[in-house]
């Protein structure tokens, strides 16, 4: 091969070093867009619940399930919100509300004393706490402060709140309520006779009843408690009054839209 003229070879180079740094240049700024154009990662709710079928419970292959859970999912989704759920008793969970550990937790009571430490997002739905007692028991009684005044212990699930009602009970009569961590241990404590009633959510009571085959053994008694609103409680620890208006705005939206209803429907069948 015949060998170029050195002077065109000399202007070769220079062409090729003028041209190489503006290509370097665009491929940066190429980078630089690509990485610009990613979304932005959405924000994570740390989500906590007990067992408490059929609003939340640990299913098949160990999944988080029930009404409260999809509503959860329902309200993250809204949010363009990423939800972790974390199982533990109702009792723990309220005090890592209260620390920050935990962002949120369905299924709650609004209370003077959890005002203190949580917000309120709602309310989403009702519920209604029913006095349960041993089928072949005969319970004559109107209310719940005659049932204690006649001498009868009643069970109480640890940091439930049953209303005003039996918070001023508690207050007069500590010894005639008997707590414990689950339900399932106060229908125990019932079968063996060491309380005479127990009060639970109608639709948890039933999940129960029917899941443990104690619906013969245990039956729903003439007294019930008014229905009181259910809302979801935001810490104060981690979330802020601009995260209760979203969480609030999200929950009024899926009840306009009629998505909130047909969930609860789903579970009164």
């Amino acid at each position: 091969m015949r060998s170029l003229p050195l002077t065109l070879v000399l202007l070769l180079t220079l062409f090729l070093l003028a041209c190489q740094p503006a290509a370097e240049h665009n491929k940066v700024e190429d980078t630089t867009s690509t990485v610009a154009a990613q979304p932005v990662p959405g924000c994570i709710l740390r989500a906590g619940f007990d067992a408490w079928e059929p609003y939340h419970y640990l299913g098949q292959g160990e999944q988080a399930q029930g009404l409260d859970i999809e509503i959860l999912q329902a309200v993250a989704a809204e949010l363009n919100c990423e939800l972790t759920l974390q199982q533990d008793t109702w009792a723990a969970l309220l005090a890592r509300l209260q620390s920050g550990e935990l962002d949120i937790l369905p299924g709650a009571s609004r209370s003077t004393e959890r005002e203190r430490y949580a917000w309120f997002a709602g309310p989403y739905r009702q519920e209604q706490f029913v006095l349960y007692g041993r089928t072949e028991a005969t319970l004559n009684f109107p209310n719940v402060l005659a049932l204690v005044a006649a001498g009868h212990k009643v069970g109480l699930v640890s940091g439930y709140y049953y209303g005003a009602e039996i918070d001023e009970l508690l207050g007069q009569q500590p010894d005639a309520f008997v707590s414990a961590q689950l339900s399932e241990l106060n229908m125990a404590r019932l079968l063996d006779e060491e309380i005479s009633a127990l009060l639970e959510d109608s639709m948890v009571a039933t999940a129960i009843l029917r899941r443990k085959g104690l619906d013969r053994y245990i039956s729903a008694t003439a007294i019930s408690l008014p229905a009181s609103d259910v809302y979801l409680m935001l810490s104060k620890a981690s979330m802020g009054e601009a995260q209760l208006q979203e969480i609030t705005a999200a929950v009024s939206r899926l009840q306009q839209n009629g998505k909130l209803t047909q969930l609860i429907r789903q579970y009164q069948r």
